[in-house]
């Protein structure tokens, strides 16, 4: 009898730790400088923070030539959660999808990812805007709910020299969006 109590006891010893370990795995860390590379390496993206939470910061596009990096564009804004670069021949720049995890919001307001080409925001999508595209809505540990969804990341149409971002949400569902609008599309 007492082996068998020691035996429970070591076992509850051993998944409070175990618990206690993995929860602090989850905890935030805050915002940290990066770099994310992109398009087979031609273009990075180095986002900068200015505070150790929020968007407040930048992000730059870089063209990596032998004598020097050349800037391409500059946006007054970080997101911790990364970048996603892409290339558009038919508009001859770069384009970029922004993962967002801001602090929670109603599902109408709280953006997920927004969509930029050539220094510009073309569109942004929110919790309540995939929600009605299929996908599920979940707690999140960032707080408040948001949209489960995995980034799948820039892709070629096929015989074309046209873009899209993808994402893969609920039920292995894919939604492609248009790399020049910001829009899904249907295919």
């Amino acid at each position: 009898m007492i082996q068998r109590s020691i035996s429970i006891l070591t076992l509850a010893a051993l998944f409070a730790f175990s618990f206690a370990r993995n929860a602090a795995a989850f905890k935030d860390a805050g915002n940290g400088p990066y770099v994310q590379s992109g398009l087979d390496g031609v273009f990075y993206a180095r986002c900068i923070p200015q505070e150790a939470t929020g968007s407040a910061g930048f992000t730059d596009i870089y063209k990596v030539h032998r004598n020097g990096d050349e800037l391409v564009d500059h946006y007054d804004w970080f997101t911790k959660h990364g970048d996603v670069l892409g290339w558009s021949p038919i508009a001859g720049k770069v384009a970029i999808m922004a993962i967002r995890k801001d602090a929670p919001a109603p599902p109408d307001q709280q953006i997920e990812f927004s969509f930029y080409l050539g220094g510009k925001l073309l569109k942004s999508w929110t919790t309540a805007d995939l929600n009605r595209l299929g996908a599920e809505v979940s707690r999140s540990f960032y707080g408040g709910e948001r949209a489960i969804f995995q980034v799948l990341g820039c892709e070629q149409i096929p015989g074309t020299n046209e873009y899209v971002f993808s994402i893969k949400i609920a039920k292995d569902k894919k939604i492609s969006f248009d790399i020049l609008t910001g829009d899904p599309r249907h295919e």
